[in-house]
């Protein structure tokens, strides 16, 4: 159930705040609104409800990555097994779900505690605080805020403006296109507000959002509603701005040593601060969920292989697209067969006979699972923590990084000047990644690179491509264009909030928090 309520949590170090996971609850009537020093507090609240399980849980990324065509719902037949209806498209009999729900609560979640952020910075504000930090503090936190109803957007189309004022029966839904008109305003007004400084050369407060985190969110939200030279001169930006370069190790870009590297824009810090037990942050089951599910695997001490639940697993035709392209590392990064080692030295045993019987069963169906893991999220054990040992370990969670960023602008300028225009962009990608340079590269270019180069990190964003590039109906099996685009509303917020499962109402304003 989603109420409509909000407690502070503040971390109590500021200079540390995303690497600080020990959060109390602090009165707001304590509050001294003229001291400075604790104007950071309800920022640094933000960003750990985002770090934690807002941004990050394991069900939500679940949700996300089973209606891709590449991934496959996993974990054993009797692990949740409604979610196989999201990977079938059949919505509304997981209507009532709890992960369903959960989905929702995560998103407007993050979006109700900004505003709550936003409204106890404006108390600092008219208590005479810095203005230009204050003014800093809310462009990132209105920045989250931004992010939580692009994600909204995505996922359910037609949304509500949250306002803490209005009565559950009194909710309506605003229409795409406006909550889209708000979204962009509302990043174009904060980008002179946020740092210019590339996020991990920040000090005191590094991989805290900046304009090109805003940049970001412009060029992908444009892409979404085909917005083409918004999409280009938001990518445009960054490219120009010169601070941002592809770590020159794709396989090490997903490990402990390519974290906040030269190419991030935004990452989920994670930490259990080297120690091997007490205090750590909150990433719960977000890489364990998805990770190698295993028997008779060893670390590289020869100690037992801690698995994963094994709940996303590959498509044979993810598979077969890397082999088909001769990909070398980015096929070694995201594909890893049972019974072999890793380079660090962790052997990796067979499936277990509760998995294979799932496959086995898709298999049978027609469906065609690998006989594979996915092996993005994997840390060496030999990296991690001695006796705090964790399937994807406390690394952080990439949320934004600049390949990403040269394949969008590839891509609009193919939108707006035809094939061959984004070659400059996807070839600095395929260079990295060992792969021969494109000449006349076409939007079908671009969606390849984009798979293979993104597949099964936090956006998600393969399904998302190929619905917003008209390409998702006859490519990922069961999806209907006009039918599948968006999940339905979870039941227990229409019995919460009647208006929901009206037509949305145009003109809505949205609240200042």
């Amino acid at each position: 159930m989603f109420a409509f309520t909000f407690t502070l949590l503040f971390i109590n170090s500021c200079d540390d705040f995303l690497n600080n996971p020990i959060e109390g609850q602090v009165p707001v009537n304590e509050i001294d609104y003229t001291d400075d020093s604790r104007m950071y507090e309800p920022v640094s609240s933000v960003y750990a409800r985002a770090r934690d399980n807002n941004l990050g849980h394991w069900s939500n990324q679940a949700m996300l990555f089973f209606r891709s065509d590449f991934i496959f719902k996993g974990g054993h037949a009797g692990d949740q097994p409604i979610m196989e209806d999201i990977q079938d498209f059949q919505y509304e009999t997981m209507r009532n779900a709890w992960f369903v729900n959960n989905l929702w609560t995560s998103h407007f979640g993050l979006i109700r505690d900004a505003n709550a952020a936003l409204a106890e910075l404006e108390k600092f504000g008219e208590n005479g605080a810095n203005p230009a930090l204050n003014d800093q503090y809310k462009a990132e936190v209105r920045w989250f805020r931004a992010l939580g109803y692009w994600r909204m957007l995505r996922f359910y189309g037609d949304v509500p403006f949250y306002n803490k004022d209005t009565l559950a029966a009194q909710l309506r839904l605003s229409p795409r296109d406006e909550v889209y008109e708000y979204v962009v305003s509302e990043l174009n007004d904060i980008l002179d507000d946020l740092s210019a400084e590339h996020p991990s050369h920040m000090s005191p407060r590094t991989g805290s959002v900046t304009k090109w985190a805003a940049y970001t969110l412009l060029a992908k939200i444009a892409g979404d509603f085909q917005d083409y030279q918004l999409m280009l001169d938001a990518s445009q930006a960054i490219i120009d701005s010169g601070l941002f370069s592809l770590h020159p190790d794709y396989y090490e870009l997903f490990r402990y040593e390519g974290e906040l590297s030269d190419e991030s824009i935004f990452e989920l810090q994670q930490t259990d601060f080297g120690e091997s037990s007490g205090n750590a942050t909150n990433i719960d089951q977000f890489y364990v969920a998805h990770g190698i599910k295993q028997t008779g695997g060893t670390k590289f001490d020869g100690s037992g292989f801690t698995s994963g639940w094994g709940f996303s697993m590959p498509a044979q035709k993810f598979i077969d697209l890397m082999e088909e392209r001769d990909e070398g590392i980015r096929y070694e990064t995201s594909i890893i067969h049972q019974n072999t080692r890793t380079m660090e030295g962790d052997s990796i045993g067979s499936i277990p006979a509760d998995l294979q019987g799932l496959l086995d069963r898709y298999n049978d169906e027609g469906r065609g699972v690998a006989e594979a893991y996915f092996f993005k999220t994997y840390a060496p054990y030999r990296d991690q923590t001695p006796g705090r040992h964790r399937y994807g370990g406390w690394n952080n969670i990439r949320m934004f990084r600049y390949a990403d960023i040269l394949l969008l602008n590839a891509e609009a300028r193919i939108h707006l000047n035809g094939p061959g225009s984004g070659d400059a962009q996807i070839n600095q990608v395929r260079d990295r990644a060992g792969m021969p340079p494109l000449s006349g590269a076409t939007i079908d270019d671009i969606i390849d690179e984009r798979a293979v180069e993104l597949e099964f990190e936090w956006g998600a964003d393969r399904f998302f491509d190929l619905v917003r590039l008209g390409r998702a109906e006859g490519t990922i099996p069961n999806f209907r264009e006009g039918e599948h685009e968006f999940f339905p509303i979870p039941v227990v917020q229409i019995d919460l909030q009647p208006g929901l499962a009206e037509p949305p109402v145009p003109g809505i304003e949205p609240p200042e928090f």
